[in-house]
């Protein structure tokens, strides 16, 4: 697995976050068709979706980090 500092994670955060703004100003803006707009609301949800990954592993990593005698259990 690879382990990524802090700062490169928030990185990934900041630039994922303005690329969904860039994406929601474009389907205001742009999108001209259902197609165009299905492909764009997908992207954004995928965006969205990896945020939240990250959130999550992060929680997890934060969780792990506090408590050694829990790591591994589901």
């Amino acid at each position: 697995m690879i382990e990524l500092d802090y700062e490169t994670v928030q990185k990934i955060r900041r630039e994922t976050r303005r690329l969904i703004d860039r994406k929601k100003e474009h389907l205001v803006y742009s999108v001209d068709s259902i197609e165009k707009l299905q492909y764009t609301r997908g992207e954004i949800s995928s965006l969205e979706e990896l945020l939240q990954v990250i959130k999550d592993l992060l929680k997890n990593e934060d969780k792990d980090d506090n408590d050694p005698g829990e790591a591994g259990r589901l």
